[in-house]
């Protein structure tokens, strides 16, 4: 692959499609997002709705309550003897016996959990419409959609035409400008969209990993702007790692159309840890729904994919309760273009594996790779620390010995220089923590604009990895000695040309 070029802006290009061009009258607007809320009857609340994570965070008042008056750096030290006082209390009837959670809470009914209803965003969580969803129309949700996101006449069924009439009211669809219809050059690489999204193209073929896609917005500078899928161009396939909603965005992939083959890891029960995508994505009208097991292979046109295990972002490192259940993911191999490429999201080590050995043994197996994309914020917290956080549904499965040891569930810098080094990586390419303001505005990695000061900054800049390889081993004599992998601190538009 070429040293890294600035690729043509986002904010240009659309998808050709002579649909458009002959037929069009409305699509869907880019400056609005598009989300799917569920009725949940579980009993304790499912992850697919989020009712398990706010049912908790009630459950979890006396923690709050503590923290706010102590602060949460006692609250880490007397971990052990605060958790073992109060969590009892805070998780009363969660349990069938001690060390052994209720299987209605582990594994909530999916058949209990539907889409209710189609919401449509502006700005970051502005909720401007909410329209209801029946089993027949989330049926075909994704049909119509992925069609209106191209450009149609309003439709003739009468439920799908209500839904059209509701989106067209909400503003979230308008009347094509001629300048939509200008294709994006196309030239073959992988393009940094941000966060954990990113665009492989081989010249004929393409596919997005991890879409996760906002609606424009004036909160962004002009320059600042998320790119919309009509401009990233008409995908051939969508590969999903994990079921984290930074990951598995079912707003984004409405818009990519029913017929889109999307590949997910296969979840062979739905569970608090994780989502059976399979089956989710059918319900929204999805056809083309792969769930792939550990080193499957399957092609996108001339690009070639094969699937590897998920290790790390469990709720523990090591020892955990009802280790059988897992946050079900895939790794990417990528062959495309006489490049190869591995896709890491959010892996790092638990008890099931490590993802560094899982780079020497698909090296040993498949060959050395050319760029290794990774993340690196470690995401290291003390188990009492998961009560404040987006998994906060974690705690549970914490066996009590381990209440008071730090758990980092995914790669830090050095992990990931480690797995690039063992696959004989050439570079690798810090990722998955944002990267442009519509992802740190949410929370989602650094700020790397002094100019926004309402930024929530989290974790650390791609270049600290750089740093990190910089001064990977010293000698006395030596002094420091970097890493044979380049580091290449991509930002967003940015692209890797084959």
């Amino acid at each position: 692959m070429e040293n890294r070029e600035t690729a043509l802006p986002l904010q240009t290009g659309a998808v050709k499609n002579p649909i458009l061009r002959r037929s069009a009258t409305r699509r869907l607007n880019p400056k609005t997002g598009l989300t799917v809320t569920y009725s949940d009857d579980t009993a304790f609340g499912s992850t697919v709705s989020g009712r398990c994570e706010w049912g908790l965070r009630e459950r979890y008042a006396d923690l709050y309550a503590y923290r706010k008056e102590h602060g949460l750096a006692r609250m880490v030290k007397n971990a052990t003897e605060i958790l073992g006082r109060l969590l009892p209390r805070c998780l009363e009837g969660l349990y069938m016996t001690p060390g052994r959670l209720r299987v209605d809470w582990l594994y909530p009914d999916p058949t209990l959990v539907r889409p209710m209803e189609l919401c449509v965003l502006r700005n970051i969580c502005d909720v401007v419409a909410r329209i209801p969803l029946s089993g027949t129309l989330s049926a075909d949700l994704a049909r119509y959609l992925g069609d209106w996101e191209i450009g149609s006449k309003p439709p003739g069924a009468r439920e799908a035409r209500e839904l059209w009439d509701a989106l067209v009211e909400a503003g979230a669809l308008l009347v094509p400008q001629e300048q939509d219809r200008v294709s994006a050059e196309r030239r073959p690489g992988v393009n940094f969209v941000g966060h954990a999204t990113l665009g492989i193209d081989d010249g004929d073929s393409r596919l997005l990993i991890d879409p996760y896609l906002v609606p424009k917005s004036s909160l962004y500078p002009v320059e600042w702007q998320p790119p919309s899928l009509s401009e990233l161009g008409l995908q051939d396939a969508v590969l999903v790692t994990h079921s984290h909603p930074d990951h598995f965005d079912p707003g984004t992939l409405l818009r990519c159309g029913a017929d889109t083959p999307i590949y997910v890891p296969a979840v062979e029960r739905e569970s608090v840890l994780t989502i059976d995508m399979v089956a989710r994505l059918r319900e929204l009208g999805f056809s083309k729904v792969h769930g792939v097991e550990d080193w499957n292979a399957f092609s996108v046109g001339g690009i070639r994919v094969r699937a590897m295990p998920f290790y790390g972002e469990q709720p523990t490192v090591g020892e955990r309760l009802h280790p059988e259940i897992r946050n079900q993911g895939a790794t990417f191999l990528v062959e495309a273009a006489g490049s190869r490429l591995a896709v890491l999201a959010d892996a790092g080590s638990d008890l099931s594996g490590d993802v560094r050995n899982l780079a020497s043994l698909a090296r040993e197996q498949h060959g050395p790779i050319d760029v290794l994309f990774g993340g690196y914020r470690g995401f290291g917290l003390y188990p009492v620390q998961y009560v404040f956080s987006s998994v906060s549904r974690y705690l549970p499965f914490v066996p009590p010995q381990n209440w008071g040891e730090r758990q980092q569930i995914m790669c830090d810098a050095d992990d990931l220089i480690d797995a690039a080094e063992r696959w004989h990586a050439d570079r690798v390419v810090p990722y998955a923590a944002g990267g442009a303001p519509w992802f740190w505005l949410r929370g989602l990695g650094p700020c790397l604009d002094e100019s926004m000061p309402n930024a929530v900054s989290t974790d650390l800049p791609p270049e600290y990895v750089a740093e990190v390889a910089a001064r990977r081993a010293s000698t006395p004599t030596d002094g420091p000695i970097t890493s044979p992998v380049a580091v290449d601190p991509m930002r967003v538009g940015n692209s890797l040309y084959f």
